[in-house]
């Protein structure tokens, strides 16, 4: 915006004064478009509020226009102008009745995550306009349960001018802003939407296998850790583009299929209780806008509450089927790289869920890493995507939460998932090829993956891993005495 183009809209708006016209007249006869000053005034007000034109050119600018206004010759034509009126810069101003064109009360909100609102206000106009932020949300019926202030303006500015060769200032006022969605209190009520409506239809389901015996007898004193990771239940793929079909049914009958089958070939032992790890990107996305964590696209079966709808309905059906066996069931909550967030809240969900159940007990701690103490055993859990694998045996001989128990054990593993496929390694002293010279024994399982194989893993060609959920027998002072898998052939 120059200063000469503001000089030349404001030689039209003296013309149209002078000569009692509109402004779009003006134009015309001044040589421009009908919309010369109406196009220049737009520009200015936007410059002005970036912060890319200068007070005084604005200010020169809206003292012109203002004039213009005080007389009310903003017309279409000069028919429409009263003849018997003689009204001039000399004129005396009077109340301004209507906001002018250009200046309206405006809330956009277009479905986005951001919306704006604006009003520019001026001290004649009658007493109920709009001055703060509140009155503004309040005049554009902003639902304050979906937005929030990001951002606000609140501006001034005078104008001066002469009436009867007195000098008047008037103060003008713009107040403005910039909403965002309460993304996280939207997610809260949908959730617990889906909580009540899960609790008035919920049947839990029957158990087909012959269920795995429980026992209160030490002497045979066994563990069943059952793991289905990296399920990433919403995720879409299309059999004639990877070769083979995924969505959320096909994921809920792979889960509940893998679960009575370990359950089944686990029947010959005799268990206290069982370890359920869940999470582990269960869900293929974490947002909305069907993105992971960190923001990667992802292609989805379901709109998001949908598919956390079904994700914990899931859950919840794993779970009571673990039950059944009448063992003791702790579930523990790891989140992935895909479901960070989405986890907690499904950790949260399920912690609601079986609040009263004595037989469940539910770990949604904060921390990515969690570990489990059963005699002899020390297992670490954690979802493989940020730690660096070799740091792993030192992170279990040091963070907070195992240290205590790292020299009371003598079977030390982690189990991972984040690569969809099986590889173990297992970390010893004095290990001169890895140069881990003081990380004593430590085994690093990498878990299998049910999941199916969507456009982007085909296309890079990250394919042929067998599809598989595990299960671990783990005695109280023996450690790991058998390894089951429950493979599936496609």
């Amino acid at each position: 915006m120059t200063e000469k183009r503001i000089d030349q809209a404001i030689e039209v708006i003296n013309y149209a004064i002078r000569n009692q016209i509109s402004v779009k007249e003006a134009s015309v006869k001044c040589g421009y478009s009908d919309t010369y000053v109406k196009n220049v005034k737009a520009v200015v007000y936007e410059s002005y509020d970036n912060g890319n034109l200068e007070d005084e050119l604005f200010n020169k600018f809206v003292d012109a226009y203002k004039r213009y206004e005080m007389g009310d010759l903003n017309l279409t034509s000069t028919k429409s102008r009263n003849p018997s009126v003689n009204i001039n810069v000399d004129s005396a101003p009077r109340e301004i009745q209507k906001i002018p064109e250009g200046e309206r009360l405006i809330f956009n909100d277009d479905l986005d995550d951001e919306a704006e609102a604006t009003w520019i206000w001026n001290q004649n106009y009658p007493p109920d306009h709009i001055k703060t932020v509140p009155e503004l949300l309040e005049a554009c019926n902003v639902d304050t349960n979906i937005w929030r202030v990001k951002e606000h303006l609140v501006n001034k500015w005078d104008t001066s001018f002469k009436v009867n060769d007195l000098p008047l200032t008037i103060q003008n006022y713009q107040v403005k802003a910039r909403l965002e969605r309460k993304v996280a209190d939207i997610r809260e009520r949908s959730i617990g939407e889906i909580f009540q409506n899960m609790t008035k239809d919920y049947s839990p389901p029957t158990l087909h296998v012959d269920p795995v015996k429980f026992t209160n007898n030490d002497d045979d004193n066994n563990l069943l850790e059952i793991s289905i990771f990296d399920l990433h239940i919403g995720k879409l793929a299309w059999g004639g583009e990877t070769g083979e079909n995924y969505d959320v049914k096909i994921a809920r009958e792979r889960f509940l299929n893998a679960i009575e089958t370990l359950l089944h070939r686990a029947s010959g032992f005799q268990f206290k209780k069982i370890l359920f790890p869940v999470g582990n990107d269960f869900f293929n996305s974490d947002t909305m806008e069907n993105t992971t964590t960190k923001g990667t696209q992802q292609d989805e079966d379901l709109r998001w509450q949908k598919t956390f709808d079904v994700g914990v309905r899931l859950l919840v059906d794993g779970i009571n089927l673990l039950k059944q066996t009448g063992a003791f069931v702790d579930v523990i909550v790891i989140p992935g790289n895909h479901d960070f967030e989405r986890s907690y809240y499904m950790g949260k969900y399920l912690e609601a869920w079986f609040n009263n159940d004595s037989m469940v007990a539910i770990d949604t701690g904060a921390s990515p890493r969690k570990y489990y103490r059963f005699g002899n055993l020390l297992l670490g859990l954690t979802h493989g995507s940020e730690e660096k694998e070799a740091s792993l045996p030192m992170i279990m001989a040091n963070d907070i939460d195992s240290k205590p128990f790292w020299s009371e054990t003598k079977f030390h593993e982690w189990h991972l998932g984040h690569i969809h496929r099986k590889r173990n390694m297992k970390y010893t002293v004095l290990d001169k090829s890895r140069e881990l010279n003081e990380d004593l024994g430590v085994t690093i399982r990498y878990l299998s993956s049910l999941t199916g194989t969507e456009e982007w893993h085909h296309k890079k060609g990250f394919i042929g891993s067998v599809k598989a959920a595990d299960a671990f027998i783990w005695n109280y002072e023996l450690g790991l005495v058998a390894h089951l898998n429950s493979n599936l052939v496609i």
